[in-house]
């Protein structure tokens, strides 16, 4: 194995493609498993009931001439209390959005996936960190979240596999 590695970092050395494609692999495969990690702890993140104070899609950066050159995120606010401390949260969700003008509407799809307790008086269930408390999520990522992360592991490890 070592012997292997060995060889790999003197073809990337040496600028061939294969010791560049396999630590180009590494790196990736490492940054996905790290964040199937992450999506996996969120998913045991307790929930506590919260208020729901804005919900929807924000254009970010400067207006733009043409609505097509303009970009849209998802856009939330809400406050929840955690041992009677409270706090004030934006995020939806592990998965990080932005779609431009003419694909607005797929920027509202987080927003979309919110589920209201009370959909009257606008409670929602917030989860948190429980070390963390001030970092929380409106959306637990679901097993289709971990299933497409290993299949992306996967794929990426298969291709070098496959190709070399």
């Amino acid at each position: 194995m070592l012997g292997y590695l060995q060889r790999m970092l003197d073809l990337a050395l040496d600028k061939q493609l294969q010791g560049i494609h396999f630590w180009g692999t590494v790196y990736t495969v490492l940054v996905l498993a790290g964040s199937l990690w992450h999506v996996l702890r969120v998913r045991r993140w307790p929930g506590t009931p919260g208020e729901l104070l804005r919900l929807g899609v924000r254009p970010i950066g400067g207006a733009e001439p043409l609505r097509a050159d303009q970009a849209f995120v998802p856009d939330a606010l809400y406050a929840y209390q955690v041992d009677g401390q409270r706090y004030e949260g934006s995020e939806l969700s592990v998965w990080k959005l932005s779609a431009s003008g003419l694909l607005r509407s797929a920027a509202a799809l987080q927003p979309r996936q919110v589920r209201a307790v009370e959909a009257a008086s606008g409670v929602v269930t917030v989860y948190y960190n429980p070390r963390r408390p001030h970092k929380s999520l409106l959306v637990r990522p679901g097993w289709a979240s971990v299933c497409f992360m290993c299949c992306c592991i996967a794929a990426v490890a298969g291709f070098y596999l496959w190709r070399w």
